[in-house]
């Protein structure tokens, strides 16, 4: 994947990839966002660690599952994160090797935690700093 530094890239917004990494604290903030890209024909996949198999909108996004079933890939973690650091970066290249979009984003959103974990998987993984977003 090649990194671009210090310049203006352009991106084809109808081809594009979002990839969210949350918990539950993050899924709250992320939710609409989510939703709009679904709305504006992206794709978007969810990795969600919870432990809770009834977790925050946990029935609005089988809602949009069916509504949008080529463009959307759900993912629940119910193992702690520390635990699940191996199976995490698995799923991370899974679904970076598999993406068929021109543009791929991660959003990462959750405890300090979770951002310094999957962010040092997804640049073992070669993803570039600027790919990566994280919510605050």
């Amino acid at each position: 994947m090649l990194c671009i530094k210090n310049m203006q890239v352009t991106i084809d917004r109808t081809s594009l990839h979002f990839v969210y990494v949350v918990d539950e604290e993050g899924m709250s903030r992320i939710f609409a966002d989510f939703k709009r890209n679904l709305v504006m024909q992206h794709h978007a996949t969810l990795i969600y660690f919870s432990p809770k198999s009834n977790f925050i909108f946990n029935k609005e996004l089988e809602i949009l599952q069916r509504r949008y079933p080529s463009q959307i890939i759900l993912r629940q973690m119910k193992e702690k994160l520390i635990d699940a650091s191996a199976s995490i970066q698995e799923l991370l290249e899974a679904v970076i090797n598999s993406n068929t979009k021109d543009n791929l984003i991660l959003m990462l959103c959750g405890d300090e935690e979770l951002i310094h974990i999957v962010s040092n998987r997804l640049w073992f993984l070669g993803i570039c700093k600027n790919q990566i977003q994280t919510c605050n």
